[in-house]
C-alpha cells in the first residue's frame, strides 16, 4: 500500500495474479466500475499492482435488501484485481436493473461464513510481498467497505430529444478493522554515538487471533485465540510498525523489546488498542539498559493511519 490516488476501473476479464494487463477499453455504461479510497488514512493508502480484493453486490426487492450471504448474492466474491490504475474483474460485471449494496474486503478473502470467521494476523511482519503473495504486515491489514443503495445507470432525454444513459463507478470506501503500532526508536541525552543499525522489535503477549463479521466490518478478539509475539516491520532506521488485533493491553508483562546489538531494552505499559487507529510509541534510549531510563511516550492514533 502506497500513497492513495482515487481511480476509477474498467472491469475487464483478468484474475487476482500480479502479472501484466491488457490495455483499457472504451467504458461501457452497462459494466460495473469500481473505485476505492480510505477513510482513515492520509498517506501510505494507494493499493499496489497485483492487490486484490473481494466484491459481492447484494440486490434491493423495492427498499428492502437483504446482508450479504457467502452465495445467492447478486455478485459473489468477484476477485478485483488492481492494475495500477484500475481494479479488474475476471468477467464484466453488468448492473441489475435494481439498486444494490456492494462490498469489499481486503486483501481477498476465500469464499465462506460472512460472520464468525477467525483470522490470524501474521507474527512476522518483517516479511515482504511478492509476485507469490503479501507480506506479513500487508496480510494482516483488514479493511472493510460497504455502498449502499447504489443505483444502475439512467436514461436522460435531452431538451433536444436525445438520450443519454448517465453512468458513475461505484465508489468503496474503505476502512482499517485491526490496529496499528508504530515504535519510534529516539537517542537520549545520554546516548552516545549513532543508533546501531542491527536493530529489531517486538510486541509480547499479544492476541493475534481475530473473529470477524464481514456482513458489518467488524471484528473481536477470538477469546479460544493465543498470545504470541509479533516481529515488527522496518520502515526506516529508526521505526518500525506492525498490525494487531484491536485489544486492551494490562501492564504486567513486558509489552516492547528493542533488540540492538546484543542489548534488549524492555518496557511495559497499559494500552487499549482500537480498530482503525494508530498508536505511536516513542522509546527513547540511552547509553546501557543498566541505567533503566527508558522515556515513553504513548500517542493514540486520532490523526489517521499515517
Amino acid at each position: 500500500m502506497r500513497k492513495y490516488i482515487a481511480l476509477a476501473a474498467l472491469i475487464l476479464t483478468i484474475g487476482c495474479t500480479k502479472e501484466n494487463f491488457a490495455p483499457t477499453e472504451p467504458i461501457d455504461p452497462n459494466i460495473i466500475r469500481i473505485e476505492t479510497s480510505l477513510g482513515t488514512r492520509a498517506s501510505m493508502t494507494n493499493f499496489e499492482t497485483g492487490d486484490c480484493l473481494s466484491l459481492y453486490a447484494v440486490e434491493y426487492n423495492g427498499d428492502q435488501v437483504s446482508k450479504v450471504q457467502s452465495f445467492g448474492n447478486y455478485i459473489n466474491n468477484e476477485p478485483m484485481t488492481f492494475d495500477g490504475e484500475q481494479w479488474l474483474a475476471e468477467k464484466p460485471l453488468y448492473w441489475s436493473a435494481s439498486k444494490c449494496d456492494f462490498y469489499g474486503f481486503y486483501p481477498y478473502q476465500p469464499t465462506g461464513p460472512m460472520s464468525g470467521v477467525r483470522f490470524e494476523i501474521a507474527t512476522d511482519q518483517s516479511t515482504t510481498s511478492s509476485v507469490n503473495g503479501l507480506g506479513g504486515y500487508e496480510a494482516s491489514d483488514l479493511m472493510w467497505a460497504k455502498a449502499e443503495g447504489v443505483e444502475p445507470p439512467q436514461v436522460i432525454t435531452l431538451d433536444n430529444g436525445e438520450q443519454q444513459v448517465t453512468y458513475a463507478p461505484v465508489h468503496l470506501q474503505f476502512q482499517h478493522l485491526m490496529s496499528r503500532i508504530v515504535v519510534n526508536i529516539l537517542r537520549g541525552k545520554d546516548f552516545e554515538g549513532e543508533l546501531s543499525k542491527n536493530i529489531s522489535v517486538h510486541i509480547y503477549d499479544t492476541a493475534t487471533s481475530a473473529i470477524v463479521d464481514w456482513t458489518i466490518g467488524s471484528l473481536k478478539v477470538d477469546p479460544q485465540g493465543g498470545r504470541k509475539t509479533i516481529t515488527m516491520r522496518q520502515l526506516d532506521s529508526d521505526t518500525f510498525d506492525a498490525i494487531v488485533v484491536p485489544q486492551f493491553i494490562q501492564r504486567s508483562t513486558p509489552l516492547i523489546e528493542v533488540s540492538m546489538d546484543g542489548i534488549a531494552y524492555l518496557f511495559d505499559t497499559s494500552i487499549s488498542l482500537r480498530p482503525g487507529k494508530m498508536h505511536t510509541i516513542n522509546v527513547t534510549l540511552n547509553t546501557s539498559p543498566d541505567q533503566e531510563k527508558v522515556e515513553i511516550e504513548l500517542e493514540g492514533g486520532v490523526g489517521g493511519w499515517n
